[in-house]
C-alpha cells in the first residue's frame, strides 16, 4: 500500500528481455503465499501508459492492442491488497524494451520498487522469438533471416516489439537506466542460462531479493513454460493461435483448464531447434558492441553466462 495514496502498487516488476524466461519465473513466484502476480501477467501499463495501442503487425489486434492496460487505475486495480501478499508484482516484457517510458512511470509510481532483470544471448533470444511467432502462424517468413532484414520496416509500420528481433536483444542502454536510476540493491539480474541450469536454485535467489520467506520445495517440481520450436502439426498450432484470439473460446478453456495443463499441451506440440550455424555466424556481430558494453555494467561475476564472457555464442531456442 503506498501510504501517499492510500492505493495498492507493485513493489516489484520481472522486466526480462522476450522469450528468456519470465513466464516460468512469474508463475513460479504466484505459487508462494506471500506473493501476488497479477492476471494478464503482462498488462504493458508501465511502457504505454496513457497511449492506445496500435500495433499493425499480423494478429496485433487479436493480442497486444486487445489486452495491454493503459489507464492508471485500471492497472492498480490488477494488484491485490490483502496484506498476506508483502510482494506483488507482474512481468510485462515491454518495461525493458521501452525502458525510457517504462520505468519513470514506475519510479513514479513506487520510487522503492524492485526490478528482476532476466537475459538471454542475443541470437538465441532474437531466434526464439521468429520461432515463437512462427508456431503462433504469425510471422510470414519462413527464413528467420529474411524476416530480420523485413525488421526496419516493421518497425516504422508499428509492428509490435515481439517483431523486433534484433533490437530487442539489444541490452545495455536498458540496464544502464535501470543501474542508474534504482534505489541501489533494488535491481536483480539473473541468465535464462540460470533457469535452465537450476531453476528452483535461481527462484530462491529472486525471491530473497524481493524480501520474501523461503518456501521448501519452491519451483522444484516447475515444468519448462512458453517454449518455442517448430510444430510439430501446423494446422493444429494455428487452430489453437485463432482460438486464443476469441476471448469467448479463451475464457472457456481457461475455466476448463489449468494454466500448468494448457502448457503442458503446447510443449508437445513443438520440437525444439538449435540456433544454425549460419544464423549465428551471421547475426552475432550485430550484438558485440552491445555486448561489451553489458559486461562493462555487469561488472565481473562468477554468475555471468559464457556468451557474456566472450563475443560469440548461441543457445537452444
Amino acid at each position: 500500500m503506498d501510504r501517499r495514496t492510500g492505493t495498492t502498487v507493485p513493489t516489484f516488476v520481472v522486466a526480462g528481455a522476450g522469450r528468456a524466461g519470465t513466464t516460468g519465473l512469474v508463475e513460479a513466484l504466484r505459487a508462494h503465499p506471500h506473493a501476488f502476480v497479477t492476471t494478464p501477467k503482462e498488462p504493458h501499463y508501465l511502457a504505454m501508459h496513457g497511449s492506445r495501442p496500435d500495433f499493425r503487425g499480423p494478429g496485433d489486434d487479436e493480442s497486444i492492442n486487445r489486452t495491454a492496460v493503459t489507464d492508471e487505475r485500471d492497472y492498480l486495480d490488477l494488484f491485490s491488497d490483502d496484506p498476506a501478499h508483502t510482494a506483488r508484482g507482474e512481468g510485462s516484457v515491454s518495461t525493458l524494451y521501452y525502458h525510457r517510458t517504462a520505468l519513470p512511470e514506475l519510479l513514479r509510481i513506487n520510487p522503492d520498487v524492485r526490478v528482476v532483470l532476466l537475459l538471454r544471448e542475443p541470437v538465441a533470444r532474437a531466434y526464439s522469438s521468429f520461432q515463437y511467432l512462427r508456431a503462433q502462424g504469425r510471422e510470414p517468413e519462413e527464413d528467420f533471416l529474411a524476416a530480420l532484414d523485413d525488421e526496419p520496416r516493421r518497425r516504422a509500420d508499428n509492428w509490435h516489439h515481439l517483431w523486433h528481433y534484433s533490437q530487442m536483444s539489444l541490452y545495455a542502454d536498458a540496464v544502464a537506466d535501470f543501474t542508474t536510476q534504482l534505489r541501489p540493491g533494488h535491481l536483480g539480474v539473473w541468465f535464462h542460462d540460470d533457469l535452465e541450469a537450476d531453476f528452483a536454485g535461481t527462484l530462491r535467489e529472486v525471491v530473497q531479493f524481493l524480501g520474501l520467506p523461503a518456501v521448501p520445495g519452491l519451483g522444484e517440481d516447475a515444468a519448462r513454460v512458453n517454449i518455442s520450436g517448430t510444430p510439430r502439426f501446423h494446422r493444429l498450432q494455428q487452430g489453437l493461435w485463432w482460438a486464443s484470439g476469441r476471448p469467448a473460446v479463451r475464457r472457456s478453456a481457461r475455466a476448463l483448464t489449468s494454466w500448468r495443463f494448457r502448457e503442458a499441451v503446447r510443449s508437445r506440440l513443438i520440437t525444439r531447434q538449435e540456433v544454425p550455424d549460419r544464423v549465428v555466424d551471421a547475426v552475432a556481430p550485430l550484438f558485440e558492441e552491445d555486448l561489451a558494453r553489458l559486461r562493462d555494467l555487469l561488472g565481473p561475476s562468477v554468475g555471468v553466462p559464457a556468451w557474456l564472457q566472450a563475443p560469440r555464442g548461441a543457445r537452444t531456442a
